[in-house]
């Protein structure tokens, strides 16, 4: 970098700049006034892509005023960033790390920025490094999906489910809106799986995760396998009325899978469904106790039915 361009001896480049140039980290450094004064190849190739003028490829910008320019808000990467920056540029900190996204128009990416004295120099200088932590992001957001998620369907899983139905139930408080619960079981689906195999059974359940998923297109719905042969259907912003319609748009759509078990015919399946208008004092174990009950007398009443729960219709009024 600035005390290590010399060249020992003949023409052959100084070893510390080539191996700075070989780093795949974006490297820059910079005075105490926020110029940059070197950077190495990573940075001058990912600049030259990204256009960034020329200045910043080989010095002579400003890094603070550019983060200047372009943190328009506090919260913004460029803000903190500057922020960052600065608090080790006057020894408030000794290294400064800061992940965050820099997408482009045909990928996804995450960057990781660290910055820390460039030591053993005689002047004050700065490293700015940026190394590229896409595959460590995509391979967290692949183990974040499938701990929230059934391997099977694709659905969310319980544990999502819960975070879910909190978030909304809240939500609806805020809004003075309604949220409908709907769940529904498989009816007879032992046989099913002991008459067809499972097999067949997996292909059942994939099958009414997709009409489940069909049915919660809106940022505010969510569908769910709980486990087994039990799913469930969060709807936000929707009232008794409009858990009725979905709930008959359920159970056709499960009619036409065309799914049959020798024992019992066509397939079908048992529906309980709450409906709420939630106060400040109610929490959303209250959604899922109705749910429950609606499901167990629709269960009750000889299945391949749909059960609303009375007691969450009257407080949905």
């Amino acid at each position: 970098m600035p005390e290590s361009r010399s060249v020992p001896t003949g023409d052959t480049p100084n070893l510390h700049t080539l191996v700075i140039d070989s780093l795949d980290e974006h490297i820059a450094v910079i005075d105490a006034q926020g110029a940059i004064v070197d950077v190495n190849g990573a940075w001058r190739a990912f600049g030259a892509t990204n256009g960034l003028a020329p200045e910043y490829l080989c010095g002579g910008a400003n890094y603070l005023d550019a983060l200047a320019d372009t943190g328009n808000d506090d919260d913004s990467f460029a803000s903190r960033a500057r922020l960052g920056l600065l608090e080790v540029i006057r020894g408030k900190r000794d290294a400064f790390y800061h992940e965050y996204p820099c997408h482009s128009p045909d990928e996804r990416r995450w960057f990781m920025m660290r910055v820390f004295p460039l030591k053993q120099s005689a002047r004050q200088f700065f490293v700015v490094a940026h190394q590229d932590i896409t595959q460590r992001k995509q391979a967290e957001e692949m183990a974040e999906h499938a701990s929230l998620h059934d391997p099977l369907t694709g659905l969310a899983n319980r544990r999502y489910f819960n975070k879910f139905l909190q978030t909304e139930f809240q939500r609806s408080i805020r809004e003075r809106s309604s949220i409908s619960l709907i769940e529904l079981d498989v009816d007879h689906f032992k046989d099913f799986n002991d008459e067809l195999g499972h097999p067949a059974g997996d292909e059942c359940l994939v099958q009414v995760g997709r009409v489940l998923l069909d049915l919660s297109q809106r940022p505010t719905d969510l569908a769910v396998r709980l486990g087994g042969d039990e799913f469930a259907l969060v709807l936000g912003n929707t009232n008794a009325a409009g858990a009725r319609k979905v709930t008959d748009v359920l159970q056709a759509a499960i009619g036409r899978l065309g799914l049959y078990n020798g024992r019992s015919g066509e397939l079908s399946i048992s529906v309980g469904v709450a409906s709420v208008h939630p106060q400040e004092n109610q929490e959303e174990s209250l959604l899922l106790r109705e749910a429950d009950r609606a499901l167990y007398d629709a269960k009750a009443a000889g299945r391949n039915q749909v059960k609303f729960s009375e007691a969450a219709l009257e407080s949905d009024a």
